[in-house]
């Protein structure tokens, strides 16, 4: 437990200090007191609904889950919603996926689902999120955006990102990759042989669960497009409170990108690459005042990290869970 401690600990630093860099070189190319003077000028009566957005774009991506695992068990849908923001949380704090591990953990904990059988569902779930960039792609014919190399760099590390995942779930449905791992048991200790191969059994069956079912595949790819719609409506509520004339299929465009660079590295909380970012695509993208961009950011930054840190420190507690015994899970996974 406390050999756990120390590994997270350290790669909590590791990240907390590629953070700190981050943030002061955001510091470095904007002006501190012009970003403080947007800020102080908002327009309070949009945050409201944008909290709301924020929130009803979790329970979306909750429901999404909640069907993946129905063919296992049926949960109760706001018990299931509570995991999901505690997932959130941790992974919010934690730059290691620690997220997902949570949810799994909670899942065993309070249904008695095994870690194998949840996991594959959250995995094929966060797949889903990967699709939007298919949208995005879409929507660049319809935008006036600035060619620029580094953006473009970004939506390439993405596409990549995408391909990846939908080749893994395409393969998994077709039994490609259970082959695979028949034909490359024999590198697992025989020790833990039979353990692992039970394990990764359970897991590719999980994986492949759309073989099974397909008439799950239609209403998950659906309630992706509606949480990236509510998703994209928290930060034009953002927008909106800054007085900021954007048209909708920019905000759209712009943070589904940065909801998706999440499947990147990235420090606790985001600190400092959500700026960055934000820069990439508003300023460099569609030329948008970097201050102005850098000021939306900051605020809606602040937002979230309250609402992340409420939801999810009270789920966990509704859950009856604390973040340390769910990383130690790693080493009882069955």
């Amino acid at each position: 437990m406390k050999k756990d401690k120390n590994k997270i600990l350290i790669k909590i630093t590791i990240s907390a200090i590629l953070g700190i860099v981050l943030i002061l070189f955001w510091i470095r190319i904007i002006d501190f007191d012009e970003v403080m003077h947007y800020i102080s000028s908002i327009k309070i009566i949009y945050i409201a609904p944008a909290i709301i957005f924020y929130l009803l774009s979790y329970l979306i991506r909750s429901e999404r889950l909640r069907k993946l695992l129905s063919p296992k068990q049926k949960i109760n849908i706001f018990r299931n919603y509570t995991y999901v923001l505690a997932g959130n949380f941790i992974n919010y704090l934690i730059p290691i996926r620690a997220g997902e591990l949570a949810k799994s953990y909670l899942y065993k904990q309070n249904h008695s689902l095994r870690m194998s059988d949840t996991l594959p569902a959250i995995f094929i779930d966060k797949i889903f999120d990967t699709f939007v960039i298919m949208a995005v792609l879409l929507l660049i014919p319809f935008i006036t955006i600035v060619h620029s190399n580094e953006l473009y760099i970004l939506i390439s590390l993405l596409i990549i990102v995408c391909c990846i995942g939908i080749s893994i779930m395409y393969f998994s449905q077709n039994r490609l990759v259970s082959s695979l791992m028949d034909t490359i048991k024999f590198l697992f200790p025989n020790k833990y042989k039979e353990k692992i191969k039970a394990f990764i059994s359970r897991f590719l069956d999980g994986i492949s669960i759309l073989r099974h079912h397909k008439n799950l595949f239609l209403p998950c790819l659906g309630l992706t497009f509606l949480a990236t719609i509510t998703d994209s409506l928290f930060f034009f509520m953002m927008m909106r409170a800054f007085s900021v004339d954007i048209h909708y299929l920019q905000v759209l465009f712009g943070y589904t990108l940065i909801f998706l660079s999440y499947i990147l590295p990235h420090p606790p909380a985001q600190i400092g690459s959500n700026e960055l970012i934000m820069i990439l695509i508003f300023t460099t993208g569609f030329g948008f005042d970097k201050n102005l961009v850098s000021a939306v950011m900051t605020l809606s930054h602040f937002i979230t990290a309250v609402v992340i840190f409420i939801t999810g420190t009270l789920s966990l507690g509704f859950a009856g869970a604390k973040i340390f015994d769910i990383i130690h899970t790693r080493e009882n996974k069955n």
